[in-house]
């Protein structure tokens, strides 16, 4: 057996660049005064960003205050937001930002939880059953220990790519660090994952 976090396929991508087309057209329509284009823009993202804003604050009561704060953020700044870039990664750096001046407000930045939520990390088996079930959740319970205990920058890093799909030039513009620091980043999370996941063998792949 062996669990794998599936990639992007062809009908993803394509999805995502209708997303964008769609992204543009709600912000346009907003800019002209059309309110309800705002509305639509929540609830497009308002889970993702919620979402986001647990992992690194793991706290559901903050996570919501600032996904809020956020969104709030957007609203007013919006009239200057330029169409040529992403409106995802547009809010999840706002998201982002809010987060970490929270945490350095609390100085408790050193590290990050990760989001427990099944439909926020999935892992697919190959050969499923009832008599397998016990040894997904051991392995799923292992997963999550070992991205519990990576640094920060790590963390993030491989949240940000694996979980929410983001490319290495979306995750640089939302931590605001070069494509190069992405790249290192989820590679030694990578490695540290392998290495404390090395009991599991071949049942957990990256």
């Amino acid at each position: 057996m062996k669990a794998v976090i599936p990639l992007p396929d062809e009908k993803c991508l394509l999805k995502q660049e209708v997303e964008i087309v769609e992204d543009i057209e709600l912000v346009r329509r907003f800019k002209k005064g059309n309110e309800s284009a705002f509305t639509e823009i929540v609830n497009r993202y308002n889970k993702r960003l919620l979402n986001t804003a647990k992992v690194i604050l793991n706290n559901e009561d903050d996570a919501m205050d600032l996904t809020q704060e956020a969104f709030v953020k957007a609203y007013f700044n919006m009239k200057g937001f330029r169409e040529d870039s992403s409106l995802y990664t547009w809010l999840y750096r706002i998201v982002y930002n809010l987060c970490i001046s929270h945490l350095r407000r609390k100085k408790i930045i050193s590290f990050i939880s990760f989001d427990h939520d099944d439909e926020v990390m999935e892992f697919h088996s190959s050969e499923p059953g009832p008599e397998k079930e016990y040894e997904r959740k051991e392995l799923r319970r292992s997963v999550i220990k070992a991205v519990d205990a990576l640094p920060f920058k790590q963390r993030t890093v491989f949240t940000l790519k694996q979980i929410d799909g983001l490319t290495h030039g979306e995750i640089a513009e939302i931590m605001g660090i070069t494509e190069g620091a992405v790249k290192a980043s989820y590679f030694h999370a990578i490695r540290k994952l392998q290495c404390m996941l090395k009991n599991h063998g071949e049942q957990y792949d990256m």
